[in-house]
């Protein structure tokens, strides 16, 4: 049925209306001035029809009317003629039209994102996406619309559905204690993990900090490096192979007390997602995954907020109006306690911490919204060893302007400026041995870099059906490197002018991509996509084309089935030296001879879910890369900085394994089991005879046990067991200067007489396993209200409640003409350690 669409969506306002099909067409008419021209012959002038009082569109009211009739409709000439059909017009397509708008919070009026949204009629289901934004698109007529995600309360509400249509789906707010709701089983768009800070446990409560992006290592293929390290491995990838974005920009180092806790705290987190075996087009520059992290807009309506306090720091959050239904700010800030405080913990570990972050949300009006925010965060860490001293000084600052707009009524549009700067100061001390006199010297090496990146990108969601959807966009970059400046001083050095510059590393980035997402009922559903990224280091250009693939298919009502292919391209490389301390990373670009990093990943995947509470998940993986890098060959590679290329390594990795998750809910009880079998290798040449060996994160095994207990309303108990095999400790057979490269010439070394640059000789590593590690931690939470407005919750609970007694800290020395001996030492930064905590919500 072709018919035009200008006259069938005119708008026409109706009262109730009730009679024969000829009476009530001549109605129509004259309401609608459209003359409706037909036979009494082939239709049934008599048949009775109603129709309720509202704003109809022309063609929606015709379908309703006319549904038992054996027409046609068709425009011609400015007029609607019913022409006569071999069919009831029922069995014929009626027109549908898009149920748009944003899933958003009862009261507050804040966005909701990834909400479940689902027609009970026709059972078309889809979600919101981060910014909260859905589109259904819906036959004419009077649709149920129930609106639901985890931690909230679903809803139905009544949507009337006769031309395109923008309705807020408003979400019930979070009740105390927190409802634990599943989502329906539905096809996912893609293979993102969510992580619900309603249903995080002990896992995030670290000396009562409620962290609930750490409990992103609770899911199997993510693993910590140990403790003072603090870096999250992903399916056997590098560090440096994840991105993490708050707000949509980038951090490069998202966390304080070296990986213990995340950069910004549970009272401003909205959602989590994290990507590792499926990667969206809009994804690039980073191998092993990708974790979105959407903090709260605020309240509309009045103010609130929430402190806490525990033996770490305190943190206090606000949010509220400027302008009510307008403008609203959120703002956090949190600091740690005096280290008297926390030298009853540890008397050779010092710290200090604190994180600012606002966020303003203005609704320009009812398609255009503008949010602005802010972070800044720094740590100052000091560990103090037998026979050495780290210092270690580190920051994040970030802008963000995000513009959210509403392109007609099937298309939406999102808009980032990202401004982001890293900064990284680290210094190892040793003392050296007493002269004649006795006298002790020591020996400090300093190093300071620092990395800004100034970003745009645009994203376009189109719906253009119920079966297909279109996202497309791009982005553009510029980033500047400087890099590692090292000088030796007989003290730890913090002022950053007495470091001198090196030349700065500038590169640019470019991308185009599209993807477009094909349902077949509710059963079936592709996302093809590519993505075109576009590179220019100096005079160095690099073109990548990055084809991704997702399939899913519901096998059954409970069991789905799923494929993912990605091709991923990384720039930035982030290379170390293994002997010289605690975080002592280098960024660099890609060149003529550091090639950008490449992997190719394939991921199948199988999910069972029931309504008893039990969802298991299977994966398997195979991920192979190339260009990816190996330790500065050097102390500092930047000794000479014209050469620094060619004192790092590239080669080859594989990476491959399965990963199991299940859940089961029993009453006032939840188990969830996560475990990785996963291997994964490196090749270089020069290295281990350019054989393959084991990477130093891999681990064979690795488990997590949660376990959640809510004995009455108030009261959660919750604890956690964590164990993984033991790193691959690479010993190499010799440590020396490099009396070749004399430190006098070095840019950058203020003391030129003091050393030379370090060379490590690799040709034939000795591989050693290090012991299993594992830990248990306990939690509990008591909720109340006091009145009608204050919301109290006490947390206490154990980190390494049994003194788990392996030790895992490597420290390898080597006396003339012997072997390499090795310890692992007890010095961790917490051991067994009782916490205490309040927070209050108001």
């Amino acid at each position: 049925m072709k018919v035009h669409a200008q006259l069938l969506q005119r708008k026409l306002s109706l009262p109730a209306i009730s009679g024969p099909i000829s009476t009530i067409l001549d109605k129509i008419s004259d309401y609608s001035g459209i003359i409706i021209e037909y036979s009494p012959y082939y239709i049934h002038a008599d048949s009775v029809v109603t129709a309720g009082q509202g704003k109809y569109s022309l063609g929606a009211l015709l379908f309703k009317l006319l549904a038992r009739q054996k027409v046609r409709i068709e425009e011609r000439n400015n007029k609607i003629i019913l022409v006569p059909s071999d069919l009831d017009l029922s069995e014929v397509t009626s027109p549908r039209y898009p149920l748009y708008g944003f899933t958003i919070e009862e009261g507050s009026r804040e966005a909701i994102p990834y909400a479940i949204v689902r027609d009970l009629e026709s059972g078309q289901i889809c979600q919101s996406n981060r910014f909260g934004y859905y589109n259904l698109n819906l036959m004419a007529g009077k649709h149920y619309i129930l609106v639901k995600r985890i931690g909230h309360p679903g809803r139905t509400v009544v949507a009337s559905v006769f031309a395109a249509t923008k309705q807020d789906l408003i979400i019930p707010p979070v009740l105390l204690p927190e409802v634990k709701v599943g989502a329906n089983s539905m096809l996912p768009k893609d293979g993102g993990s969510r992580v619900e800070k309603y249903l995080s446990g002990a896992y995030n409560n670290f000396l009562g900090e409620s962290d609930p992006v750490r409990s992103l290592n609770l899911l199997p293929g993510n693993t910590e490096a140990q403790e003072t390290t603090g870096k999250l491995i992903v399916r056997g990838g590098d560090p440096d192979q994840n991105i993490f974005l708050l707000d949509g920009n980038q951090v490069f180092n998202p966390s304080h007390l070296l990986g213990e806790i995340s950069v910004i705290s549970a009272n401003s987190v909205s959602s989590i997602r994290q990507f590792k075996n499926d990667f969206p087009s809009r994804f690039d520059g980073a191998l092993s995954s990708f974790t979105e992290v959407s903090t709260r807009e605020g309240n509309m309506s009045k103010w609130g907020g929430e402190a806490q306090v525990g033996q770490l720091a305190g943190s206090l959050a606000i949010n509220g109006p400027l302008i009510k239904q307008r403008t609203t700010l959120m703002t956090s800030i949190r600091h740690s306690w005096s280290n008297p405080l926390l030298n009853i913990l540890d008397d050779d570990y010092r710290l200090r911490f604190y994180d600012i972050h606002f966020k303003i949300t203005h609704l320009i009006d009812q398609k255009n919204k503008l949010m602005i925010s802010g972070y800044m965060g720094k740590d100052r860490l000091n560990l103090r060893q037998y026979d050495y001293q780290n210092l270690q000084v580190w920051g994040n600052k970030m802008a963000t302007v995000n513009w959210n707009h509403l392109i007609g009524t099937r298309s939406f549009v999102n808009t980032i400026l990202n401004v982001s700067r890293y900064s990284n100061l680290a210094g190892m001390k040793f003392s050296l041995s007493g002269d004649s006199t006795g006298q002790q010297s020591s020996k400090v090496f300093n190093n300071f870099a620092s990395i800004e990146k100034y970003e745009g990108k645009s994203q376009f969601e189109l719906n253009t059906s119920t079966n297909m959807q279109f996202r497309f966009g791009g982005k553009a970059a510029y980033t500047i490197i400087h890099p590692f400046s090292t000088n030796i001083s007989p003290e730890f050095r913090e002022e950053i002018d007495y470091y001198k510059p090196m030349k700065p590393l500038r590169f640019k980035e470019f991308s185009l991509y599209v993807e477009s997402e094909f349902h077949i009922g509710n059963v079936l559903l592709f996302r093809p996509g590519v993505n075109f990224s576009a590179y220019k280091f100096r005079d160095y250009h690099n073109n990548a084309v990055q084809p991704r693939f997702f399939a899913s298919l519901m096998i059954s009502k409970r069991q789905q089935i799923f494929l993912s292919y990605s091709r991923m391209t990384q720039y930035l490389h982030q290379v170390s030296s293994p002997f010289l301390g605690i975080n002592s990373e280098c960024w660099v670009p890609s060149t003529k001879l550091l090639r950008p990093a490449e992997s190719d990943m394939l991921n199948m995947g199988y999910h069972f879910s029931d309504k008893k509470g039990t969802s298991l998940s299977a994966e398997v993986y195979y991920k192979q890369m190339k260009n990816i890098t190996n330790f500065a060959e050097r102390g500092n590679i930047f000794f000479d900085e014209n050469s620094w290329e060619r004192d790092i390594r590239a080669g080859k990795g594989w990476s491959y394994g399965t990963e199991l998750l299940g859940i089961k809910k029993i009453d006032k009880w939840q188990l969830q089991l996560s475990y990785a079998l996963s291997w994964s290798q490196r090749q270089f040449i020069g290295i281990n005879e350019g054989k393959r060996y084991p990477f130093r994160y891999d681990r064979r095994h690795n488990l997590n046990v949660t376990v959640n207990f809510n004995p009455v309303r108030k009261l959660d108990l919750s604890l956690v067991w964590y164990f993984s095999s033991g790193d691959w400790l690479p010993l190499p057979p010799e440590i020396k200067p490099d009396f070749n490269r004399p430190a006098s010439g070095a840019a950058g070394n203020t003391d030129p007489d003091s050393g030379n640059a370090f060379i490590f000789e690799r040709s034939s590593y000795v591989f050693k396993r290090t012991p299993g590690y594992h830990r248990l931690n306990i939690n509990a939470n008591y909720s109340f209200l006091s009145g009608r407005q204050l919301r109290h919750k006490i947390s206490a609970g154990v980190y390494n409640a049994y003194r788990a007694d392996r030790k895992y800290l490597m420290d390898i020395w080597n006396l003339e003409n012997d072997d390499y001996n090795t310890t692992f030492s007890a010095n961790r930064i917490f051991n067994f350690t009782f916490y205490l905590a309040y927070g209050i919500k108001f």
